[in-house]
């Protein structure tokens, strides 16, 4: 649960530092975003420099250009490029921020499962794709009498992470009885699985093959 956590603040950070770094960058072209204008409309195209970008920082254009491997006239396109990368990464770590709050207060507030008996734990990553799923149930191999079943909304995938110690359960059955459910198909071996399907089908398909899990005398 611990390493869970540290993953997803991980996460988070990276993508605070991604988003720093294009925050950094942008600046650094945006000022010259008005001379990259005055340039088209004065006479780029023909060669000449335009008043009002001499007058202000002759070389501010050049370096915007030569940061974003572009010609002066493509700065204004280029800018514009890259505030929309900023808006999309600030929107990318918000919802990571809001994932990793919830996963936290979900993971403080729950009972931790008996370690001593076979248990089956079903995690939703509503925003996440088949590598978060996969990284996270590798990680939960570790629990040697658990069942864990991850499912990624973002494209509609799943992982399944059967312990050493569970007896009569195998992941491919698992990950293949949770995608057929949702309408798609898995495949694996006896201890780790994946597969997909639809995407706003499998939380609950995980959570029916749980509860039949449960039935088969698991714990949650």
């Amino acid at each position: 649960m611990i390493r869970k956590r540290l993953r997803e603040l991980a996460l988070v950070l990276l993508l605070v530092a991604v988003v720093a770094y294009y925050r950094r960058r942008e600046q650094t072209v945006r000022e010259s975003l008005t001379l990259s204008q005055a340039w088209a409309a004065e006479g780029g195209d023909s060669g000449a420099t335009p008043e009002s970008a001499t007058a202000t920082d002759p070389s501010a254009l050049t370096r915007a250009a030569s940061v974003l491997d572009a010609s002066p006239e493509e700065v204004p396109e280029r800018v514009e490029a890259l505030d929309r990368k900023v808006r999309e990464l600030t929107t990318d770590l918000e919802k990571a921020r809001t994932g990793w709050a919830d996963r936290w207060w979900e993971a403080r507030t729950s009972e931790p499962p008996n370690a001593e008996e076979a248990h089956v734990t079903v995690v939703d990553l509503p925003d996440g794709t088949l590598a978060d799923a996969e990284a996270l149930a590798k990680a939960a191999l570790d629990d040697a009498l658990g069942i864990t079943i991850v499912t990624a909304g973002g494209d509609g995938t799943l992982a399944v992470a059967v312990g050493a110690d569970v007896e009569g359960e195998a992941a491919g059955d698992v990950a293949r009885e949770v995608a057929t459910a949702a309408g798609g198909g898995a495949g694996g071996g006896p201890d780790f699985a994946t597969g997909g399907g639809d995407a706003d089908r499998l939380p609950d398909a995980a959570r029916e093959v749980r509860d039949r899990l449960v039935d088969d005398g698991f714990a949650t």
